[in-house]
Formats: structure tokens, C-alpha cells, sequence
């Protein structure tokens, strides 16, 4: 291979497909990224077998070829050269690097021990979303799912489209988010569970894309494709049934309260620093008179309230939370008023904006 390239393409290259780099690679070709030319252009591609990704870069072709490279090696060095022309070239299976006032050599593994990339179409089954959109509603989702790998049925996003809108949800157990957007394409109902974690990497891939951010499942059903500029993402699909959480949204309720989200969010964060040396239970009182009380007593380190002004109907009630659930939520939600339902002190409570109707968070209380 013998190509040259501009050093802020390849940069950026290997910054979006160093993401699927596994930590911990249990075969060293999985620790490399695959470096091949492809159509007049320099096809650059990491996985570690549940999401791969390739994307492609301008270049100047005059031998075709292909290697394999360690992966933080080569892109914290690319990322250190000076903006310029960069030529690469193969020596068996050796990688030269040469630009203006440097040459380097990686040692490489050949590109044929590289696993088989898979096949992606986006020709007749896909839909279509705004790349801040999707960027957005992953980040509303994603961080309710769970981290026990014991449960992995929990630690995915469900994505679920009926043919015109998207249902993307994430649960715990013991939290909930849910978002429905509007999408384009032409694709039949899907359902699929992505592992959040690699959600979230696909979303901040594409959150500068110009074009719109396309999505697939392959024919199989065990895996999903994402599409936008000159970049392709692959992600397994989790085994199992996703449980029905629509069961636990609450359909009627004796408490609504209307709040300032900042007012809210600054009372919890000077709240949790007492509720965290104890097992981060704060108790918030709502009274019908238009007050909320944020309190918690830790028995080593004391006691803290604060108290916001609220519009409230219904009865006086007490509810005890998990501050880090709260935290997550309000860090994540940007929004000015924040709408609580709830039918009592032990049943779930849903968390709305009236700016974002068709999302919401439910949050399960902590028995007092």
C-alpha cells in the first residue's frame, strides 16, 4: 500500500473508529485498527466483535494494499503531527509514516487475521433521524439503563418503530426513560435492544453529521446498522425479551406538582452532599400551600433542607428518593419546568417537561 492523505482527515478517521476498540482486546489484532484502500479512498475500520466501526477519508492512491496497526499507538501519534500531507506506505507487514520533517515505522499485524467486516445495505429497509435529535434522545435515554452484566437484557436500549414513529426506552428496574420521535425513511415495524454503552458512542460518532443518521436491521434480526456521512456503525442485538415496562407509567395520580427546574436541581446537589455519606436517601415534601422541602440527616455528618417554591394539587405527601436517580435525571433533562404525577408516596413518579412532551422519566421511590 502507498497512499498519501492530509493529516486532520486521518486524525479524525482513526479518533471515530478508535471507539470500537476494545480496552481490554483478547486478541491482539482486535487491539489494531484495519487501514485498507478501497475505491480510491482510505477505508479505516476497529471492532471488538459486538460493534465495529469504518469509516472512510479522502486520499491519493498509487498502491493499493491493506494492514492492520495498534490502535492508541497510531492515533495518538497522528494526532501530534502537524496539519499537513502525510505518506503512508507497507512494507510486509510493517506500516511507514512520513511527513514533512518525520518517518516512522508501526509494527502491524496482516490485514488477513483482521475478523470479516459485515455486510451493510441501506437500500430498501431504513429509517431516517436528525443527527441532534438522535444525539439528544440517546442522551435522555441511555443513562437509565443498567449496568449488571447479569441482567443484560437491561443494560440495552429498546428502539422500537411501528412504521412511523420511534420508541426508544431504557430501564433499570428502578428508573425509566422514554422518548418517541418522528423519523423518515422506508422501513417496516423493528424492534431492537442495543447495549447502551455502545448507544451512547454511536451518538456522540455522529453528533457533528451532516447527513441525516440512517438506521437498519439486518435480516437476521441480530444486528443493527447506522449510516451517516462517510461513516458505517455495527452493533449486536441483545438476546431476550425486553420487559414490559409501560405497565408501571402511572395512569392516574394524587399528587401533581409544577416546579423550576434549576431551583429544584441546586436544592438536590446541596442535599446529596449530606445524603451521599449515608446511602443517599432525601426525602421531599410536597405541600398543597406551594412549597417542596428537600431534606436528608445523615447520622455522621448531619442534616441539610432546603425549600423551593412549587405549584401543587393535591395532598401533602412525602416521598424518599434516591439522590444519584434524581441527579441523573435533572443533569441530563434541560428543561425550565418540571411536571411530577404520582399516586402515592410508594408508586412510581413520573417526571415530565412541558417543553419535551413526548418524553418522560419515572423514578421508583425508596421506602421510607
Amino acid at each position: 500500500m502507498k497512499i498519501s492523505c492530509l493529516q486532520e482527515n486521518l486524525a479524525k478517521g482513526l479518533n471515530t473508529v478508535s471507539r470500537a476498540v476494545a480496552a481490554k482486546a483478547p486478541m491482539p489484532v482486535l487491539g489494531n485498527i484495519l487501514l485498507a484502500t478501497e475505491d480510491g479512498r482510505l477505508k479505516l475500520a476497529a471492532t471488538n466483535l459486538e460493534t465495529t466501526v469504518i469509516t472512510y477519508i479522502g486520499c491519493s492512491v498509487q498502491d493499493e494494499g491493506s494492514i492492520t496497526v495498534p490502535a492508541r499507538l497510531l492515533k495518538e501519534f497522528v494526532i501530534n503531527l502537524p496539519a499537513g500531507t502525510l505518506s503512508l506506505s507497507t512494507e510486509h507487514d510493517i506500516l511507514h509514516v512520513k511527513s514533512d520533517k518525520t518517518k516512522s515505522k508501526f509494527n502491524g499485524i496482516n490485514a488477513d487475521e483482521f475478523p470479516e467486516l459485515p455486510s451493510i445495505s441501506f437500500e430498501k429497509n431504513y429509517v431516517e433521524i436528525d443527527p441532534k435529535v438522535f444525539a439528544l434522545t440517546v442522551s435522555l435515554v441511555a443513562f437509565a439503563a443498567g449496568s449488571d452484566d447479569t441482567r443484560p437484557i437491561f443494560t440495552g436500549v429498546y428502539i422500537n418503530f411501528d412504521g412511523e414513529n420511534m420508541t426508544i426506552a431504557s430501564t433499570d428496574g428502578f428508573r425509566l426513560s422514554e422518548k418517541i420521535l418522528k423519523t423518515n425513511g422506508k422501513a417496516e415495524s423493528f424492534s431492537a435492544v442495543v447495549p447502551a454503552k455502545t448507544l451512547l458512542e454511536i451518538s456522540k460518532i455522529y453528533s457533528g453529521a451532516e447527513q441525516n443518521v440512517k438506521m437498519a436491521v439486518n435480516t437476521t434480526g441480530n444486528m443493527v446498522f447506522f449510516h451517516a456521512d462517510d461513516t458505517f456503525v455495527t452493533s449486536i442485538i441483545l438476546d431476550g425479551q425486553y420487559p414490559d415496562y409501560k405497565r408501571i407509567v402511572p395512569k392516574e395520580s394524587v399528587l401533581n406538582a409544577i416546579f423550576s427546574s434549576q431551583d429544584f436541581v441546586e436544592a438536590v446537589k446541596l442535599t446529596n452532599i449530606f445524603a451521599k455519606e449515608g446511602n443517599n436517601t432525601i426525602k421531599v415534601r410536597f405541600d398543597p400551600e406551594g412549597k417542596i422541602r428537600i431534606n436528608t440527616l445523615a447520622e455522621e455528618s448531619g442534616e441539610h433542607e432546603s425549600e423551593i417554591a412549587a405549584e401543587i394539587e393535591g395532598e401533602l405527601m412525602e416521598i424518599a428518593f434516591n439522590s444519584k436517580y434524581l441527579l441523573d435525571y435533572l443533569n441530563n433533562v434541560k428543561t425550565e419546568k418540571i411536571t411530577l404525577k404520582t399516586s402515592g408516596n410508594v408508586s412510581p413518579c413520573l417526571f415530565q417537561s412541558e417543553e419535551n412532551t413526548e418524553f418522560f422519566h419515572i423514578i421508583m421511590p425508596m421506602q421510607i
